[in-house]
């Protein structure tokens, strides 16, 4: 009986990954199509440099290559002509990862335009003069600290008062969520940036025609929010801040200065950092 040798290479090769390096190939679309890295790594729940670690592996054994795309994208090295006994996902049928990377790519693009509200109505309308805001989500593989350490946008201000001596520096986190993603795992995210933080915030993107079916979601998460001292805004349009809400004002917190100065040094542009220390001497 003839042997299948293709069949026999690649069971060979799928004996020789790591359990790290196979959880991450079984992420990756069997039809060649690609899947960003951070949507990999948010599926699989791991630390930034565990998941680096698998992925430069299956690159360097030839079973997956990079693409281009926000964050980067990997894709299985598949032939042209697939085996008959592939299974291919049916038409109609959900595809978890894509659904995931369909909810991220929507996340990706809202943080620009909310990045630039925060830096231009709501500071206005929170007498705030920040030196500056940034989109903190997209930093590669630069570590940050594991799991839940990165807030998606910060707003950094020096506030000086009229009767209290010194500089005050105020740091603002924004935990980023969309109405499919939203439940009140998002407090909790935005409970640990407020380790590094003077207050920290989840905003959430709930348009118009989802609003009423959200509502006692969000009326739940405020609740949530509410008694950890967390803000809620919920915005129906990213770049009008007329359709953006306070639902629940963040309490001010003085983080340990040590957290708050590692959290600026990994977390923050070169820029930002020159800024601070000239505004602060």
């Amino acid at each position: 009986m003839p042997v299948d040798r293709s069949d026999t290479q690649e069971m060979v090769v799928f004996m020789d990954l790591v359990p790290d390096q196979q959880a991450l190939l079984d992420c990756v679309p069997q039809d060649g199509s690609a899947i960003s890295n951070l949507t990999a790594q948010k599926l699989l729940g791991w630390e930034t440099d565990r998941y680096w670690a698998a992925r430069d592996a299956l690159v360097d054994a030839g079973m997956v290559v990079r693409g281009k795309g926000r964050g980067g994208t990997i894709r299985r090295v598949v032939d042209a002509g697939p085996p008959a006994d592939v299974v291919s996902v049916p038409v109609g049928v959900a595809d978890p990862a894509r659904e995931v990377e369909a909810v991220i790519q929507s996340e990706l693009a809202l943080y620009e335009p909310m990045r630039k509200v925060i830096a231009g109505d709501w500071a206005k309308d929170h007498r705030s003069d920040p030196l500056a805001v940034e989109v903190t989500a997209l930093q590669g593989r630069r570590s940050t600290g594991g799991t839940w350490s990165r807030p998606d946008i910060v707003s950094v201000e020096i506030r000086t008062f009229a009767y209290v001596p010194g500089k005050h520096l105020e740091l603002a986190t924004f935990e980023i969520k969309l109405a499919a993603a939203l439940n009140v795992q998002a407090v909790f995210e935005a409970l640990a940036h407020r380790r590094s933080a003077t207050r920290s915030y989840v905003l959430a993107h709930i348009p118009a025609t989802e609003a009423v079916a959200m509502e006692d979601i969000v009326g739940d998460i405020a609740e949530v929010a509410r008694s950890h001292g967390i803000g809620l805004i919920t915005a129906g349009n990213a770049e009008d801040y007329e359709t953006w809400e306070e639902r629940v004002e963040a309490q001010r917190v003085e983080p340990d200065p040590e957290r708050l100065d590692t959290f600026i040094a990994t977390q923050l542009t070169d820029r930002t950092k020159n800024l601070i220390s000239r505004r602060l001497r």
